[in-house]
């Protein structure tokens, strides 16, 4: 029996759709746990105080400053924020992710606060919120609502907007 020559290329098209069902918000996937309005779990990420030990709680080779709150921290003071989960020793889309969270920071941090949680460092805070696959970046509103969520990497416009929209409305 022979096949069409187009059959493989079939066969990955239904493989490529049936993986993409398996991810979507309404099956047990790689869907986020935490939908947008869930309150924020009040997690006790690990932090530093001296920003040039960030290598204590992050894979990253390159010192960011995402390391001065926890997350419980900042939902007791009722400021908005960003957390990114991401673990970079091993995920190149991770290490673009946090270097444009990075960027924010550098132009926002006096107005927002930004977080990141790595995944060989910091695990049960991942196990904590549901983390499954990475990156994932979640917004958090004033109120400690989950405001947005986005998997994968995020382009830096829409990153921006997110923060403007929760700085006007904290």
């Amino acid at each position: 029996m022979t096949f069409p020559k187009k059959t493989p290329l079939l066969i990955l098209a239904l493989t490529a759709l049936l993986a993409l069902a398996s991810c979507s918000e309404q099956s047990t996937g790689f869907g986020a746990k935490l939908k947008i309005g869930d309150d924020a779990p009040k997690s006790a990420n690990l932090t530093v105080e001296d920003q040039n030990n960030w290598y204590e709680v992050s894979t990253m080779d390159t010192k960011v400053p995402l390391y001065k709150w926890t997350i419980a921290n900042l939902i007791e003071e009722g400021k908005p924020f960003m957390v990114v989960f991401g673990t970079p020793q091993h995920c190149t889309m991770c290490v673009d992710q946090i270097v444009r969270v990075a960027v924010m920071e550098e132009k926002y941090g006096d107005k927002f606060s930004f977080l990141h949680v790595d995944g060989y460092k910091d695990n049960n805070i991942w196990v904590e919120w549901g983390v499954k696959g990475e990156p994932w970046t979640y917004f958090v509103d004033a109120t400690g609502k989950i405001a947005s969520v986005f998997p994968g990497q995020t382009e830096l416009g829409l990153l921006e907007l997110e923060i403007e929209k929760l700085i006007s409305s904290s």
